[in-house]
């Protein structure tokens, strides 16, 4: 089901805004997925969360299949070698959308608390199935969002330049490719012979 972690990512993002939104404002708000184009938004104020890049990181390893053990439920281990993961970063848009521009700019404010509050996305955060049990996905804000690039962002969608903000977040796609199980030694016998003079 790991197929599915990109989308889940980004609606874990979703609800993690709409709920820490709700929480500081005593109300609740729309959260958007997707482009932030207006005919989205049918009820303001609102934040939209846009995945505008997804990108893979450099490796720092070589590209070598690894070790692993896996103990299922029922007690039985299993070794195998897969091949390394996919490491991606997800580049995100947050965008806030209100009538009057003092209220959009409370708004991304509401929401950058939000992700300063929680900089890693784990445990119940991750909803879906596409996640490990151990996932933890750190979400960090875009420290060089050009105003180039906003700009060209946002007359791409044919939209008025409005307040946003970039988050990224790292997380890992792993290889379907595998060996077949490994075989573990189970019992050894040991024998000492003397030495024949």
């Amino acid at each position: 089901m790991q197929h599915r972690i990109i989308r889940q990512t980004s609606e874990s993002i979703a609800t993690l805004l709409e709920d820490g939104a709700r929480d500081i404002l005593g109300r609740s708000i729309l959260v958007v997925t997707g482009p932030p184009l207006r005919e989205k938004f049918t009820r303001t104020p609102a934040l939209g969360v846009y995945l505008y890049r997804t990108w893979v990181r450099p490796r720092r390893r070589e590209d070598l299949p690894v070790l692993v053990t896996r103990i299922e439920a029922d007690g039985t281990i299993e070794d195998f070698y897969q091949d390394p993961p996919l490491r991606l970063s997800l580049d995100y848009l947050v965008t806030a959308w209100a009538d009057e521009d003092a209220e959009q700019q409370e708004l991304l404010g509401v929401a950058m608390r939000v992700l300063l509050q929680t900089p890693v996305l784990e445990g119940e955060l991750l909803d879906g199935d596409a996640f490990d049990p151990e996932e933890r996905i750190p979400l960090r804000p875009v420290e060089d969002l050009s105003a180039e690039f906003l700009m060209s962002m946002w007359r791409g969608f044919g939209e008025h330049l409005r307040p946003a903000i970039g988050y990224t977040c790292r997380l890992k796609l792993e290889s379907p490719r595998r060996s077949d199980d490994l075989r573990r030694t189970e019992q050894k016998e040991i024998r000492v012979v003397p030495a024949r003079a």
